[in-house]
């Protein structure tokens, strides 16, 4: 899916038309339009409006911006199952996975270099399924409980600050 592609979803699945869902992002029909169609790319300027409305949107901008380091699973899952206890299940698993492969990393301290670095790929890749999942979940979790990201984020930044988290 491109990041146009999910724009148009979201617009489609709000009943707007490309005249109003432009006119609420200040932006010209046509020019709409031709970023639905993958005619032309949303302008950076935007990302930061358009990511606000749907999780959905903000992973792919996401995954568009930083060519994959934060990847968008749902393109790649298609069918992934978005019940919150599913992902809930999931994320688990993929928890319990990478703390394994932790386990392996702290203990392969005293082996040849090589395998140490296969152990490192594998609690590379067991993070990036933790993340990948954990951000399909935290939009579900909106999405189904009616959460405000941007508050959310501005409470989480100043827990940080304070060193309560």
């Amino acid at each position: 899916m491109s990041i146009g592609e999910a724009i148009r979803r979201y617009r489609v699945s709000n009943s707007l038309t490309q005249r109003e869902f432009a006119s609420q992002l200040a932006m010209d029909r046509s020019v709409l339009a031709r970023i639905e169609r993958g005619k032309r790319d949303l302008d950076a300027s935007y990302d930061t409006i358009v990511s606000g409305l749907n999780w959905r949107i903000a992973l792919e901008i996401a995954d568009e911006r930083t060519d994959g380091y934060i990847s968008n699973i749902l393109e790649h899952l298609p069918n992934l199952d978005l019940h919150p206890a599913a992902l809930k299940d999931l994320l688990l698993k993929e928890l319990t996975e990478l703390e394994a492969a932790l386990e392996e990393l702290v203990m392969a301290k005293h082996i040849d270099p090589k395998k140490r670095r296969q152990s490192a790929e594998r609690v590379w890749h067991e993070i990036r399924d933790v993340m990948e999942k954990a951000a399909v979940l935290q939009g579900v979790l909106e999405e189904e409980f009616g959460l405000e990201r941007k508050s959310l984020i501005l409470k989480h930044q100043q827990q940080l600050k304070r060193g309560e988290r």
